[in-house]
């Protein structure tokens, strides 16, 4: 009997089993990886804007007020204007598709380029719930600085 207390005394004192070192690197890895991959998909998916036509953006009742969204048309004559500040402008944009126009409002510098009828203005922002469009980057395309010079290497 003595004995059989003996072994389960060592038993409970036994030395604690410790993980191996290659395995304790292997669990740091796979740790790295997932929150690094985690990290990328959330962004890349914060990140991304949606880039549809003004027709689309009028007529398209599944966009959400908060869902960033790229729109891509050109300005209608004689809707531009700024407010009493001076701080917001607003103007409305069409596109080759419609006829329908969609009402923009923008906070920041606007080029004297903006004017150019040819001009397409790339937009990104939100629908907001009375319908205006409000925009957080404005850019100007303007294709007339491109024809120049495609004209000039068809010559040589």
């Amino acid at each position: 009997m003595k004995d059989d207390d003996k072994n389960l005394g060592e038993l409970a004192q036994s030395s604690p089993v410790f993980i191996s070192s290659k395995l304790k690197i292997f669990i740091a890895l796979l740790s790295i990886i997932i929150a690094v991959s985690y990290l990328a998909i959330s962004s890349f998916g914060a990140a991304t804007t949606k880039y549809i036509t003004v027709q689309d953006a009028l007529n398209s009742s599944e966009i959400s007020s908060k869902e960033s969204l790229g729109v891509i048309g050109k300005l209608v004559p004689n809707t531009f204007h700024r407010s009493t500040d001076g701080l917001t402008a607003y103007f409305s944009i069409t596109d080759d598709e419609s006829s329908e126009q969609m009402s923009v409002s923008y906070s920041g510098e606007i080029g004297e380029i903006f004017f150019n009828e040819n001009a397409e203005i790339i937009i990104q922002g939100t629908i907001e719930k009375d319908g205006v469009f409000k925009t957080t980057s404005l850019s100007i395309k303007c294709p007339s600085k491109y024809v120049d010079s495609l004209e000039e290497s068809s010559d040589i």
